[in-house]
Order: structure tokens, then C-alpha cells, then sequence
């Protein structure tokens, strides 16, 4: 668990900067399975909306006021916090790629 003390707070240039960076990322991730599945994914530095031919959809976007990255299902949604290097999830405790990573494993 983590505790709330050890949640920095950032700047809004900070936070942008580690935003667009992970936003990268995840786009570099998703080339992965370009001709493994058929997704398709738009994207720009607010948010990625990434659309799978078996009828799921994901959006992740970056809500600069709260400092979060959320990441929206179908079912939940999910809100990261930049914490000791990394985006963790309030809910579950996990960092953004092992969820990210998890949801794709699930669609095989």
C-alpha cells in the first residue's frame, strides 16, 4: 500500500512532460501488436482512444487539474498517480504498463 505522504506533488510543466512521456510509450507498445490483433488507436496529448476488433475499447487521458492519468474501460474506470517514478493505480495498486500489458493479455 501507499501512503499518502509519499506522494509528491509536481508542477504542471512536470506533469505534462512525464504525461507525453508515457503517452509515447504506450504508443510504442501498441506498434507492438501491429498485424498480431486488428487495433487501431488515435491519439494526441490529451488522450489515446484505442479501439480493438473484438468490440473493446480503452481511453486513457490525462487530467492535468488532479495531476492523474485515467484510463477508462467498459466496465471501470482507473486514475494513476505519478508516485516514486511511476504511474500507479488508486484502485488496484498496480503501475500503468502491468495494467496495460493485463489488458491486452486478456484479449488472447
Amino acid at each position: 500500500m501507499i501512503k499518502k505522504d509519499k506522494i509528491k506533488k509536481i508542477n504542471t510543466f512536470k506533469f505534462n512532460n512525464l504525461v507525453n512521456k508515457i503517452f509515447f510509450k504506450i504508443e510504442k507498445y501498441l506498434d507492438n501488436y501491429n498485424g498480431k490483433m486488428d487495433i487501431d488507436y488515435e491519439s494526441n496529448f490529451q488522450i489515446i482512444q484505442i479501439s480493438i476488433k473484438c468490440q473493446k475499447e480503452i481511453i486513457i487521458s490525462k487530467q492535468e487539474f488532479l495531476k492523474q492519468i485515467w484510463i477508462a474501460t467498459k466496465y471501470k474506470g482507473y486514475y494513476f498517480e505519478y508516485i516514486k517514478n511511476k504511474w500507479f493505480c488508486k484502485r488496484n495498486k498496480c503501475e500503468i504498463f502491468q495494467f496495460i500489458k493485463k489488458f491486452f493479455k486478456d484479449l488472447k
